[in-house]
């Protein structure tokens, strides 16, 4: 596309010039009045123009995603729709369990429900599986939180966490300590 524009610009200057000289000739001699007669001396100048690369660049991109993406994908649609057309309703013979693709009308979107999006049934089923999870969570909260609350009660030993192997012999010395209070009262030095 930027050859293309910039043989445009250059046709198109040489269109708009209206200063058209003729050579004038005299005896075999062609004398040019449109030429500049000069040795390469004097000031060479350069307009400054801002720089047209991203335009041309965007242009040029833009026919290619136009070329790879926007006309194939016409093309698949134009002949989705005009050779298979939609899907007719049918009665279901006996025996047969239709797929979840199938009850869609249109091809594409037979062909998405397929081969991109998951079985209803099986987002059910992961639906179901996060909900039993989170009720096993709530339950597993509640059981520590009892445990926390007996920990408290009874104030037998200070702990963060639940060790159970830990617990048992602290609680044998607990009551190893109560039968000897018990036995031998607040009178220990006796």
């Amino acid at each position: 596309m930027v050859s293309w524009s910039a043989l445009g610009r250059s046709f198109g200057i040489n269109l708009l010039k209206t200063n058209i000289k003729l050579p004038n000739s005299i005896h075999n001699v062609t004398f040019s009045t449109s030429k500049a007669m000069s040795a390469g001396h004097g000031h060479k100048t350069m307009a400054l123009q801002p720089s047209r690369w991203q335009w041309h660049k965007f242009k040029d991109m833009f026919h290619y995603y136009a070329m790879v993406g926007l006309i194939p994908v016409g093309l698949i649609i134009f002949y989705t729709n005009v050779f298979i057309g939609p899907a007719q309703l049918a009665p279901i013979p006996e025996d047969y369990n239709p797929k979840h693709w199938e009850y869609h009308r249109h091809p594409i979107t037979r062909f998405i429900a397929r081969y991109i999006h998951t079985n209803p049934q099986q987002e059910y089923e992961k639906f179901m599986h996060f909900i039993d999870e989170e009720a096993q969570r709530g339950k597993l909260r509640a059981l520590e939180k009892a445990i926390i609350e007996k920990m408290g009660e009874r104030s037998d030993y200070q702990a963060y966490y639940y060790r159970p192997m830990v617990n048992k012999y602290l609680r044998l010395d607990k009551k190893a300590g109560d039968e000897l209070y018990n036995r031998l009262g607040e009178n220990l030095d006796e």
